[in-house]
């Protein structure tokens, strides 16, 4: 009994994100959620803890930046896994979301690039952060002529932001995988006739904007 208990309540010095548990929790008074999840108020530490030995269980820390700080009982290890796979599982859903980074100054062709790979990334389920990155003398009313005629390029994708953000000498906004006009059609449905009006649609947004950046330009 005493070498399992030693186990339980056995715990390195504290370090950031790891919670204390047992006799490491330095408050003298908790409040204490049962392992079923009653809320049982404001409790001694010291009773909090004999409840959760009763039970074979730790008393964790799970909010310290409260006072009283909130303690649950529950086994430790399987805390430690859930929090671990929640932490893994968020990590995974920002690994779905992809950049192009873009000049204010930018030539053309380097403008069609990456708007295919960001059409590529979007027909794969990502979303895709557009950033303007300003340099040197690089005005915002620059960064944000390249933004706009962007969000033209992309105007069938709704964006997580409203509005463009800025962000320090940053400029960005993010587009949806998901397209906004609710009657476009599954790849099942769509006809080789309706793509070729969608890329022509593309190529002449796409001819506009250099036009646009010719004539800015002489």
């Amino acid at each position: 009994m005493y070498k399992k208990n030693f186990i339980r309540n056995f715990q390195p010095s504290f370090k950031k994100n790891i919670p204390r548990k047992n006799q490491y929790i330095n408050a003298s008074e908790v409040q204490l959620i049962t392992s079923e999840g009653e809320n049982l108020g404001v409790k001694k530490r010291e009773e909090a803890l004999s409840m959760a030995e009763q039970q074979e269980l730790d008393l964790i820390e799970i909010n310290p930046n409260v006072k009283p700080p909130i303690c649950k009982i529950m086994d430790y290890s399987k805390y430690m896994y859930d929090k671990k796979k929640k932490q893994k599982k968020s990590k995974g859903k920002a690994k779905d979301q992809k950049e192009l980074r873009f000049s204010p100054v930018i030539e053309q062709h380097d403008i069609n690039v990456r708007v295919s790979r960001a059409e590529k990334f979007l027909s794969k389920g990502h979303n895709v952060k557009l950033t303007i990155l300003r340099k040197g003398r690089q005005t915002y009313e620059q960064a944000k002529e390249v933004i706009d005629e962007l969000l033209e390029t992309f105007k069938e994708y709704s964006t997580v932001e409203e509005k463009p953000k800025q962000e320090g000498r940053k400029l960005y906004i993010t587009l949806k995988a998901e397209k906004k006009k609710e009657n476009i059609k599954t790849k099942e449905e769509e006809k080789p006739e309706e793509e070729n009006t969608t890329n022509s649609n593309k190529e002449e947004i796409l001819k506009k904007i250099k036009e646009k950046r010719e004539n800015k330009e002489k």
